[in-house]
């Protein structure tokens, strides 16, 4: 038989689109008239519990933004899952949100309108690139941290197995909609979250960045909006250029700049059995990485204290007892190297807005940082 060979490139067009607004649910309803726009049949909506609990009109609200902007579309329900990581554990909510969409005949001319924090948003997310192998998805991000970083992306999952966001998907969002009104009712902890991942952008590619932050400190706790808004927006806006423009969108890649901190991140996050807040790990993660690079001589002890100040002004963790024994903590290392495909790969910081990638770390580095920490 003559061999044949056939091989071609495959191209997918997506649209990414993200609307900011004063209050999306209580506006003119044009984000809502745009996001929606071409969406038909039924649809269905899920909200975090926690948001739910925290604007009691907010059902009401949607079906009538819904009706108003989408005369075409209908929404058939809305449904609560947990707020925070308890909505990924398992696949349990995830495959609700797949089985809604079955039983109320959500088509792919539809859509899945998922309203929360970056967890329920990655869980209901994961859902709806289930159901039909893919139901549009409009995201309406309720914390500071999914509005800066999580909703921005083009990945959703759920945690299995131990392990962060083991089972998981790749797909642009079909909208954005970031309503800063919603923001107002967050706890200080959740407030505070998102920071972290401003903080982590900023060391990676805006040094201009981090002096704001470093700067509007104690405006940010003290939840100026004023001296948040820009650093939520700009946040949002790398986080988004990097995975739009990087040329590595669904990371096939090795090299992951918006992972810093987040190999430690991860691993706290599961040995506290999920009870770490994402964006408090993340803080932790970033200044035990500078402390690494700092013990590697790739970070001077002046950055890498100033880091440290930085996370402190927000309000943010730096430590937790969970960092040692290092070689617990270690173990994500190897989970996230098989997370990679077997070459670990870890971005560190040499000065604000560069770094670089190293792909080991010295146990006695990892130890030395956690102990200066400790301090």
């Amino acid at each position: 038989m003559t061999r044949q060979r056939w091989s071609n490139d495959l191209t997918v067009h997506a649209t990414h689109r993200v609307w900011w607004e004063a209050d999306a649910l209580h506006g003119d309803g044009a984000c809502w008239r745009e996001a929606l726009d071409g969406l038909e049949g039924a649809c269905v909506a899920f909200v975090d519990s926690g948001v739910a609990k925290a604007w009691p009109g907010l059902a009401e609200r949607l079906h009538v933004m819904v009706r108003d902007a989408a005369p075409d579309l209908r929404l058939l329900a809305i449904e609560t899952v947990p707020g925070g990581e308890a909505c990924k554990h398992g696949s349990h909510h995830a495959e609700r949100v797949a089985k809604a969409c079955f039983d109320l005949g959500v088509s792919r001319r539809g859509c899945v309108i998922a309203v929360g924090g970056g967890a329920a948003l990655d869980a209901i997310g994961f859902g709806a690139s289930m159901a039909h192998r893919g139901v549009p998805l409009v995201r309406v991000p309720t914390t500071t941290l999914a509005q800066d970083d999580s909703a921005m992306g083009v990945k959703c999952g759920v945690n299995a197995f131990g392990q962060k966001n083991a089972l998981g998907a790749f797909g642009a969002p079909h909208a954005v909609i970031c309503c800063e009104r919603l923001l107002s009712t967050l706890s200080m902890q959740h407030w505070l979250g998102g920071f972290s991942e401003a903080v982590k952008i900023a060391l990676s590619k805006d040094a201009a960045m981090l002096h704001a932050i470093e700067r509007d400190a104690a405006a940010i706790r003290e939840r100026d909006m004023v001296a948040a808004r820009p650093i939520l927006r700009r946040s949002a806006q790398l986080h988004r250029d990097h995975i739009l423009q990087g040329g590595d969108p669904f990371e096939t890649g090795a090299g992951r700049p918006l992972d810093h901190g987040h190999w430690a991140a991860h691993r706290l996050e599961a040995l506290s059995d999920w009870t770490l807040p994402h964006g408090q790990a993340v803080a932790i993660g970033i200044a035990l990485d500078a402390c690494i690079a700092r013990e590697l001589g790739l970070l001077s002890p002046t950055e890498a204290d100033r880091v440290v100040r930085v996370l402190h002004a927000l309000g943010l963790p730096v430590h937790h007892p969970l960092l040692e024994p290092v070689e617990t903590l270690l173990h994500g290392l190897e989970q996230f190297r098989q997370h990679l495909g077997g070459r670990l790969s870890i971005p560190l910081i040499t000065m604000p807005g560069a770094f670089t990638e190293v792909h080991e770390l010295p146990r006695t580095a990892v130890m030395a940082a956690a102990r200066r920490l400790r301090g």
